[in-house]
């Protein structure tokens, strides 16, 4: 048996960063220790169009097609599947996963006629023992964590599978089969690595601690052994840890920490966090710097008190905050990155230009990179179950779910709310005093610096591509 695996082109933000799809990686890489045949096409690091892909389909001549991807682009894989059904072989299973597929598989499988198979949740066991039913031409009833049409065309759900309870048993991702060499990060060569999954936080607008039952944590021998095999074997010695957040506890990191020192092997890594958990690790910040992490994201998501606890965030501390970004900017030259999320329900146009203006004050003095988006309630959310019981969801066009246009009812219009985003972006990046420091970045020191300002100046690109691409059709509902 032949499994083709497929990341489906992403729609925007391509020049400034190509990450590779982990889960696929990871689910290529238990087939492969099965004894499967498998092929990867990843399209968003190639760039190729769909057309290329069902070429691709064509000389691969695989038995089953999987693909998946995120919210906003799970169209291109129903399309990808409709090809390959008509254009190539009814014969070929095809199969969605993914986050947006487990919780869309019924609406899935009706909408496309020509989908198989939903693998649901967490996939690498659930695809290993799928494909060996599949070969062996055996009932799929008994096969845990799937939803499929019968003959008759009814849609079957299998039982849920229980999550992986120790990830270390995972064998290292299937990197051979993907195109490494062209994932980076403004340039810089980058590779994904995980420390965890699921999460500790129950963010309404998350649909990780949905997918993912409970927390279970990578041993930090297992983190760093992955990191060297990358570097020994693709020439990556530069990671984003990618979780939603990373190091949720302080005896991984200190673990992560000493296993670093004592391999001492140059690794540089980076990862997402909120500032309140990083600010508990303070005592670590010059062990962390010296053991390789060069940038630090710190989901902000807003200021507003209330906000704030939509978010499940702690209360605002201003001065706290400030002087921890001076510390790592200043004194630890270490890059920050800071999220804000706009558009919550009951949001007021006041609190979004309050977070606007803070921003511009935070950035570049006290932060190397502001970043915004649009709140989207993803399907399986805590948030999309309250907006559709509300009925406040303004379209379930998939496409318009990349966080970068109003898809929910506010206290702001719509219209009101694109506008105010497309302005953050504007009045933080347009300025004179951030191209200036730019400019002088791309003389420091800090190498990290010097690949972040080469990349900025793709950023107004691919800002205008994605407001070409939220304004294009969407006048039915942005009003």
């Amino acid at each position: 048996m032949k499994v083709l695996l497929i990341q489906p082109p992403l729609l925007y933000y391509t020049k400034i960063i190509k990450s590779p799809n982990i889960g696929l990686a990871s689910i290529a890489a238990v087939l492969e220790g099965a004894g499967i045949d498998v092929a990867v096409i990843d399209a968003n690091a190639e760039g190729i169009s769909l057309d290329k892909i069902i070429g691709k389909i064509k000389e691969i001549k695989p038995d089953v097609v999987g693909s998946g991807g995120q919210t906003p682009i799970s169209h291109l894989s129903l399309e990808i599947f409709k090809k390959t059904k008509n254009e190539i072989s009814k014969d070929i299973v095809t199969l969605a996963g993914g986050h947006h597929f487990s919780f869309t598989d019924e609406e899935s499988l009706q909408k496309c006629p020509e989908l198989d198979i939903v693998v649901r949740g967490e996939a690498e066991y659930t695809m290993r023992e799928l494909c060996s039913h599949l070969d062996q031409g055996k009932s799929l009833n008994d096969i845990k964590g799937i939803s499929y049409k019968d003959a008759k065309g009814s849609i079957i759900k299998n039982t849920a599978r229980e999550s992986i309870a120790d990830i270390d048993t995972l064998p290292f991702p299937a990197w051979h089969l993907f195109p490494v060499e062209k994932y980076h990060d403004k340039g810089r060569k980058m590779l994904a690595v995980t420390t965890a999954r699921g999460c500790i936080y129950k963010c309404p607008h998350c649909i990780s601690w949905k997918i993912h039952k409970g927390v279970r944590l990578k041993s930090p021998k297992r983190i760093v052994d992955e990191m060297i095999y990358v570097k020994e074997h693709f020439g990556h010695d530069t990671f984003f840890f990618h979780d939603d957040q990373s190091f949720s506890y302080r005896e991984q990191l200190e673990g992560f920490l000493n296993e670093l020192e004592r391999r001492n092997n140059a690794l540089f890594w980076s990862y997402e966090t909120r500032e309140e958990a990083f600010y508990n690790y303070r005592d670590l910040w010059g062990r962390m710097k010296d053991h390789g992490l060069f940038r630090i994201y710190f989901g902000v998501e807003t200021i507003d008190a209330e906000g704030r606890k939509f978010y499940t965030r702690s209360k605002y501390d201003k001065e706290r905050f400030e002087e921890m970004l001076d510390y790592l900017e200043h004194k630890l030259d270490i890059i920050v990155g800071l999220y804000f999320i706009m558009g919550y329900p009951a949001e007021t146009e006041e609190n979004i230009r309050r977070s606007l203006q803070y921003s511009k004050y935070l950035y570049p003095g006290l932060c190397s990179l502001v970043l915004c988006s649009l709140l989207v309630p993803f399907p399986g959310t805590e948030l999309y179950l309250e907006m559709k019981k509300k009925n406040l969801i303004l379209t379930e066009d998939w496409k318009y779910y990349g966080s970068v246009t109003p898809v929910i009812k506010t206290t702001v219009s719509p219209k009101k709310l694109q506008k105010l985003y497309y302005s953050f972006w504007k009045n933080n990046y347009g300025r004179l005093t951030v191209i200036a420091r730019q400019l002088i970045n791309l003389f420091s020191k800090n190498r990290f610096r010097r690949y972040m300002s080469k990349g900025f100046f793709y950023t107004t690109t691919e800002i205008m591509k994605t407001k070409n691409i939220s304004n294009s059709g969407n006048k039915f509902f942005i009003k």
